[in-house]
C-alpha cells in the first residue's frame, strides 16, 4: 500500500462502504442525497476508482453548499483532498486540504498528509516542515509523523537531523513498515553509512516488495 493510502486508511480504518448495498439503498429509501453520493465517493475511493469517487465527492459538495452547509466539515474536505492526491491531481488536493484547515488549523492528519505530499515531491519544503511540526506537537509518538519529520529533513538535506527521527518511528511504528525502513535506508545511504543502509532497505523489502527499493540495494552492492 502507498505511504499516503496508509495515511489516510489510518484516519479512515474501518469506513468500509459496499456500493451494491448503497445503490440498494438509493432506490426508495428516505436518504439525503448527500449522504449517498458521500458513501458512493467513499466506495470508490476505497476501490481505488479515484476519478469517480472524486466525481460523487464534489457533487456531494455542490448539493450541501445549496441545502446544508453545515455538512461541509474539516473532516470531509479531507476525505476529498486525500482523494484528488491519490487521483494524481495535487493542485485540487492542495485546494482542499486548505479548506480542511481553515475549519480545523491544528487537525494534525492533514497538517502532516500534506507536509508529507509536499516533502515527497520536494515542494515548499520549509512550510511542510512547520505542518508536520504542528502535527507532531499534537501526536509526538506517532509513528507515521515522526517519519514525515524525517522525510522533510532529509528532503532538506539534514540526514544527521533526519535519522533521529525516522530511528524513532521505526521504534514507535506497532509492526514492521516497509516505507519508513525505506526512508532509514536512504538516510544512512546519505550519511555514507552504507552497510546501515543495506540492511534498512533488507528489512524494508522483507515487508513489502518494491521495485525502487531493490534497485537501491543492488546499486549498493555494487559500490
Amino acid at each position: 500500500m502507498p505511504e499516503l493510502d496508509k495515511k489516510a486508511a489510518s484516519v479512515f480504518a474501518g469506513r468500509v462502504v459496499r456500493k451494491d448495498l448503497v445503490r440498494k439503498v438509493k432506490v426508495g429509501a428516505h436518504v439525503p442525497v448527500f449522504v449517498l453520493e458521500y458513501l458512493l465517493g467513499l466506495a470508490h475511493h476505497q476501490q481505488k476508482n479515484y476519478a469517480e469517487a472524486v466525481n460523487h465527492f464534489t457533487a456531494a459538495e455542490v448539493i450541501a453548499q445549496a441545502t446544508e452547509t453545515n455538512r461541509l466539515t474539516h473532516g470531509f474536505y479531507f476525505q476529498v483532498g486525500t482523494t484528488f492526491e491519490r487521483k494524481g491531481d495535487r493542485e485540487q488536493a492542495v485546494k482542499y486540504f486548505e479548506k480542511c484547515l481553515k475549519l480545523s488549523p491544528d487537525f494534525p492528519e492533514a497538517l502532516n498528509y500534506l507536509g508529507y505530499m509536499w516533502a515527497e515531491h520536494g515542494e515548499n519544503l520549509e512550510q511542510a516542515r512547520a505542518m508536520i511540526e504542528r502535527a507532531l506537537k499534537a501526536e509526538p509518538k506517532s509513528a507515521a509523523y515522526l517519519d514525515s519529520m524525517g522525510w522533510v529533513l532529509y528532503k532538506l538535506n539534514q540526514p544527521k537531523e533526519a535519522l533521529d527521527y525516522i530511528l524513532k518511528a521505526a521504534a514507535a511504528s506497532e509492526e514492521p513498515d516497509a516505507t519508513i525502513f525505506d526512508h532509514l535506508g536512504d538516510v544512512y545511504a546519505a550519511l555514507r553509512e552504507t552497510e546501515k543502509a543495506r540492511e534498512a532497505w533488507r528489512k524494508s523489502l522483507s515487508v513489502e516488495k518494491n521495485d525502487a527499493v531493490q534497485k537501491k540495494l543492488d546499486a549498493a552492492k555494487t559500490d
